[in-house]
C-alpha cells in the first residue's frame, strides 16, 4: 500500500499530506483492536527540501494588481499588504476587522473547508492596517458586509478557496502580467521581503506575520534585511567614539587604533 502511494506522481509535500492522515487513522483501528498491528509504525515521512522564496517585486505587485480581475484585487492588496496566511484570509469575519483601532484581529484560520484556531499561539495576533489594506477593506466593506459574515468572498458569494483561486485567479494574473508562475503562497513572502527592504524592524514583520521566532525571519528572509550587509558592529562602534556608550579607556584606545 505504501509502495503506491510512495510510486505517486506527486510532490513530496503531497506524498506526506496522504501519509499522515493514514497513519492516524490506522493507528485508531489498532486501539480500537480492529487490527492486530499498525503497518504505519515504521513508515516515516518523506524529507521535503525546504519550499522556495519567490518574492515578487513592488513593480511585480503593481502588475499583478494591474492584471488581476477586479472582483479580487483588494483581496490581493490584503494578501501582498497584511502579511496573512490564505487559511487566515477565508476565515476572516468583519467583526474581526476593527477600524476604530486599524487593526486586523487574526483568530481562526480555514483549512479544507474547516475552521478552527491558527495554527501556533504567535499566529492569533493583531494586525496593524496600513493604508492600502485598510483602504481595501473599506472598499470591500460596501460589497460583502451585510451579505455575510466573512469578509473576502468568491464570485458566486461563498467562502474563497485556494485551489480555485490559485488556478482561475492567481496564475492567469501572473501570466497576464508577464511573470514566471510561482505558489499563491508569495504574496505572503512578498509582504516580509518588502517590509523587510523597506527598512521595517524584523521584530515587527514577525509579529505582523505570526511567527514564532525571530529566527524564523533571519532564516527565510535575511538577505532582505536592510542594511544586512554593512560592517557589523559598526553602528555600536560608531556610538562607542561619539561618546553616546561609554566603555573603559583601554577598549576604545584598541578600537580607535
Amino acid at each position: 500500500m505504501i509502495c503506491c502511494v510512495v510510486g505517486l506522481t506527486c510532490s513530496r509535500k503531497r506524498i506526506n499530506n496522504i501519509l499522515v492522515p493514514m497513519r492516524s487513522v490506522l493507528k485508531m483501528a489498532y486501539l480500537s483492536d480492529i487490527i492486530d498491528k499498525n503497518p504505519m509504525d515504521r513508515v516515516r515521512n518523506v524529507k521535503t527540501d525546504k519550499p522556495d522564496i519567490y518574492p515578487l517585486s513592488m513593480e511585480e505587485v503593481r502588475l499583478v494588481l494591474d492584471k488581476v480581475s477586479p472582483r479580487f484585487r483588494d483581496f490581493f492588496i490584503v494578501a501582498f499588504f497584511a502579511g496573512m496566511r490564505f487559511g487566515e484570509m477565508a476565515a476572516l469575519k468583519w467583526r474581526n476587522v476593527d477600524f476604530r483601532l486599524n487593526v486586523i484581529k487574526v483568530r481562526e484560520t480555514r483549512v479544507m473547508g474547516e475552521e478552527g484556531r491558527p495554527k501556533t499561539k504567535r499566529s492569533v495576533r493583531d494586525i496593524k492596517m496600513i493604508p492600502p489594506v485598510r483602504d481595501a477593506l473599506q472598499s470591500l466593506r460596501k460589497e460583502t458586509f451585510g451579505k455575510s459574515d466573512y469578509v473576502f468572498l468568491n464570485q458566486y458569494g461563498k467562502n474563497i478557496d485556494p485551489v480555485s483561486m490559485n488556478f482561475h485567479v492567481w496564475k492567469p494574473a501572473l501570466k497576464k502580467a508577464g511573470l514566471a508562475p510561482r505558489s499563491l503562497y508569495q504574496t505572503r513572502h512578498t509582504f516580509a521581503t518588502l517590509m523587510l527592504d523597506a527598512g521595517e524592524h524584523p521584530g515587527w514583520v514577525q509579529k505582523m506575520m505570526g511567527h514564532e521566532t525571530m529566527q524564523m525571519i533571519y532564516e527565510k528572509y535575511y538577505s532582505y534585511i536592510k542594511n544586512y550587509d554593512r560592517d557589523e558592529g559598526s553602528a555600536f562602534m560608531e556610538k562607542v567614539f561619539n561618546g553616546t556608550i561609554r566603555v573603559p579607556e583601554q577598549m576604545a584606545e584598541s578600537g580607535a587604533s
